[in-house]
């Protein structure tokens, strides 16, 4: 397979899943009066998305077909994709969601750096990243536009 098949495969069920968060979020109800409401956002994003899909597929189709496809690092992609499984299932089966997305960016990390070798500072190094990346989340959600994950 091509990189051009590979690339507007991927722009299109990006596309595809904009499109269905885009129409999930429009009956969003506006909890305060004279606010943009916490559809808002995601449905700007969404579209946003698919502009930039359009674009994508546009520039791949201009440019040839390019070399063969090759996936490197299957074991992490589907490692990624399990956790991933994992993490939306215990999220939605016992809540909490910023202490398992914590616990989740965090072994996703140590995973992706176990060929570096891991030391105390590279685990401590993960740790702040994954509790930044939690903190802006929480942020962003509960303090922003008022969605309580």
């Amino acid at each position: 397979m091509s990189y051009r098949t590979v690339n507007l495969m991927a722009y299109f069920g990006i596309a595809i899943v904009c499109f269905i968060v885009q129409r999930s979020v429009v009956g969003i109800p506006d909890m305060i009066p004279d606010d943009v409401g916490t559809g808002f956002f995601p449905a700007m994003l969404a579209w946003l998305t698919i502009g930039l899909c359009l674009l994508g597929a546009l520039k791949t189709i201009l440019t040839g077909p390019g070399d063969l496809f090759l996936i490197n690092n299957g074991q992490r992609i589907a490692i990624t994709f399990g956790a991933v499984a994992i993490f939306i299932l215990s999220w939605k089966s016992f809540g909490f969601f910023y202490i398992q997305e914590f616990v989740f960016l965090f072994a996703l990390f140590t995973i992706y750096r176990i060929p570096l070798g891991l030391n105390p500072q590279r685990l401590g190094l993960n740790a702040a990243a994954a509790l930044g990346i939690t903190a802006f989340c929480f942020l962003v959600f509960n303090q922003l536009i008022y969605v309580d994950l």
